[in-house]
């Protein structure tokens, strides 16, 4: 679908609104699942002791500690003002920029990577190019697999879906459209990026059902918002048939479900100029 430069940009001031508002319930909770791809997308941008590295779109800096944990330099960045007040407070260096206007030289990075960032973003080549610019060597981005291998987030969106909400988010992005390998390596590639390659990375999540749907109601953006918009009754039961359904596919003994979790991670090359 095409959107309208003054949809896309409505959609940004929503998102960045959205991220300031969850901040906090995002980094209580989300970063449980997020972590998981953590270790793979610095992998992917082949970062090790000494790397100096950006992480972009840094939120509450799970990767950018998994870098620093490696022995890289790390710099973040975040479009939220909480995100990095939360990235600080974890000792993190980050300071407020937006993915597509990096305040940083040409190729001031060895790495560059952005941990489900992009399908965040109202103009992701942009996002991408920006990334590829400030970057000497390989960057990496991860977005969420698709729904079907991907339980952790994709049984909860079927659920919702199921109940034919209303939608208040502005129109933007397909959330899950750089889920497909081909889509991926045409962004990567519109970016600027040569050498691409696609790997995917697979975890699981083990948490109280309840708890999971509460999290994702409060820490992330679209879903949380759907939910937000809905009454409390109609809330109320979209969580009883998630607990429902969740548990009938991947609970155990304990009242807990085992949720699996993917991503896919793009990386490439900013060719040599």
């Amino acid at each position: 679908m095409t959107h309208t430069p003054e949809q896309l940009d409505a959609f940004a001031r929503w998102e960045r609104q959205s991220w300031e508002a969850r901040a906090a319930s995002y980094a209580k909770s989300i970063t449980a699942l997020t972590r998981g791809a953590a270790d793979a997308l610095l992998d992917a941008a082949d970062v090790r002791t000494g790397t100096e590295v950006l992480d972009a779109g840094c939120g509450p800096g799970v990767v950018a500690l998994a870098a620093r944990r490696r022995g890289a330099e790390v710099t973040a960045v975040d479009q939220s003002e909480a995100m990095v007040a939360l990235a600080r407070s974890a000792g993190v260096d980050a300071r407020q920029a937006p993915a597509d206007r990096l305040p940083f030289e040409t190729g001031a990075f060895d790495a560059a990577v952005a941990g489900f960032l992009i399908n965040h973003l109202p103009r992701p080549v942009e996002g991408v190019a920006e990334l590829a610019r400030v970057c000497k060597a390989r960057v990496a981005v991860s977005v969420w697999d698709a729904a079907d291998a991907n339980p952790a987030l994709g049984l909860f969106g079927r659920v919702v879906q199921s109940f034919a909400l209303a939608d208040p988010v502005p129109p933007g992005p397909d959330n899950s459209l750089y889920s497909d390998d081909a889509r991926l390596t045409a962004l990567l590639a519109a970016g600027g990026l040569g050498d691409v390659r696609i790997t995917r990375v697979a975890w699981a999540l083990t948490i109280e059902p309840g708890a999971w749907f509460d999290a994702v109601a409060a820490g992330t953006p679209r879903t949380g918002a759907v939910l937000a918009a809905a009454s409390a009754e109609r809330r109320a039961e979209l969580r009883a048939l998630y607990v429902e359904r969740a548990g009938a596919s991947y609970g155990g003994a304990d009242g807990r479900v085992t949720l699996p979790a993917a991503a896919v991670i793009g990386s490439g090359v900013r060719p040599d100029e």
